[in-house]
């Protein structure tokens, strides 16, 4: 028997996707026998991020593949989770993507959108589910549609109460004013 140690590379019989390496042993008649699922070709590529071997249908080579099974997976018109039964080699299907949307918190006013032409979440203005008031005068502004900013005569800032008969909102303070604009009103 020789010191000699050779090697094989394992693969998952169902989808032949690359496991591992496998050092081989030499039989008392001189032989190096495959263990079963196993092959001597040596992968020649080093796979990515949510890619993976797999043994080409002759068994002669390795391929890259997608591989997005056991990760968690993101519906990019509403941002949610889904489920994952993705199989090996499998593309994502169009509306999903495996990046997770931006960590947004209760005081930011935006919201995740999925850029399909940039293929990354973007943050968008979200003034959808906050009140809003009318600089001049204090009184209550229609709602904004979802990725529409604040325009130059409304604010989220709410005016003071008790309310002062006339105030407005100044810009230039980021508070309401007295309509005199001589006295910041208080919050």
């Amino acid at each position: 028997m020789s010191d000699e140690l050779r090697i094989a590379h394992c693969y998952d019989p169902s989808t032949r996707a690359y496991m591992c390496v496998v050092h081989l042993h030499e039989s008392p008649d001189g032989t190096w026998p495959l263990p079963e699922h196993t092959v001597e070709t040596t992968p020649t590529q080093m796979p990515g991020r949510h890619q993976t071997l797999r043994l080409a249908d002759d068994g002669t080579t390795w391929e890259l593949v997608c591989d997005f099974r056991n990760c968690p997976l993101w519906d990019t018109s509403t941002g949610l989770r889904v489920p994952n039964s993705m199989q090996l080699a499998e593309p994502l299907p169009a509306n999903v993507t495996h990046l997770a949307p931006p960590i947004l918190d209760s005081l930011m006013p935006a919201s995740a959108v999925w850029s399909a032409d940039r293929s990354e979440w973007e943050l968008v203005p979200d003034y959808s589910g906050r009140p809003l008031w009318n600089k001049g005068d204090g009184t209550t502004a229609d709602p904004l549609p979802r990725g529409r900013a604040l325009t130059a005569t409304v604010t989220d800032r709410s005016p003071p109460t008790p309310r002062p008969a006339e105030i407005m909102f100044n810009d230039t303070l980021d508070a309401w004013v007295d309509a005199d604009r001589t006295t910041v009103a208080s919050l």
